[in-house]
């Protein structure tokens, strides 16, 4: 019996730590995260439509006519530079109805956009590397806060990351690609309102990460990384 109560509240913690990414999707062109889950409660932070957030606990299929709020995350910048893993994240509450969860987005035409990764062997030279508290979990990698520490040293590391949008061939910054220099090949590409959106989980486990890439036709305009707990 004690040990199907511990399974249960390890089950229950668990639950109340999943996310799905998100994309505001408000019609008035923004959406406003708040304080508590209350209409009245103290606006935080306004959203701009097509970003990406991630949802905590969301009730999928709750009419948006319902009073049905969830826990949220927003990156407060949308290359933010995160040289630690809390600094740059705004965490509030957003009624379901400003947003729409990555699953009900619409599968993006690989003929109309791609993106890929290139990737070699994992290599320390040349990169300025900080370790957590003298240990050999990698903290930074040139500055930036690396995502999967606990995990240990990458075998792979990304040397070149391309969007294709029609016939527009759009390089990613290095400089975005330091903390999440492990990331595989594997996506979930979708599309709304003109944008298109690359999902991912970097890592697994306690080391799983969101990373989710976001274009309009011009190029890159968002980058999210952040936790599914």
């Amino acid at each position: 019996m004690k040990r199907l109560l511990t399974l249960i509240s390890i089950l229950l913690i668990v639950n109340a730590g999943f996310s799905q990414v998100a994309v505001i999707s408000s019609p008035d062109g923004s959406a406003n995260i708040r304080e508590k889950p209350d209409s009245k409660s103290k606006v935080i932070a306004k959203v701009k439509t097509n970003t990406v957030i991630l949802a905590f606990n969301d009730e999928i299929g709750v009419s948006a006519n319902d009073a049905v709020w969830s826990e949220v995350v927003v990156i407060k910048e949308p290359m933010s530079r995160l040289n630690t893993a809390n600094e740059e994240y705004t965490y509030g509450y957003s009624h379901t109805s400003q947003y729409k969860l990555f699953d009900q987005l619409k599968n993006a035409d690989p003929k109309v956009f791609k993106f890929e990764y290139k990737h070699k062997p994992f290599s320390k030279s040349g990169k300025k590397i900080g370790y957590i508290d003298g240990s050999e979990s990698i903290e930074t990698i040139n500055g930036e806060h690396y995502f999967g520490a606990d995990c240990g040293t990458p075998k792979t590391e990304i040397t070149k990351a391309t969007a294709t949008i029609g016939n527009k061939i759009v390089d990613i910054p290095v400089s975005l690609i330091w903390g999440i220099l492990h990331a595989g090949n594997e996506f979930e590409i979708k599309t709304y309102n003109n944008h298109y959106y690359v999902s991912q989980g970097v890592g697994d486990g306690g080391c799983f990460t969101h990373l989710v890439w976001v274009f309009d036709k011009n190029g890159l305009v968002q980058r999210f990384v952040g936790w599914q707990y």
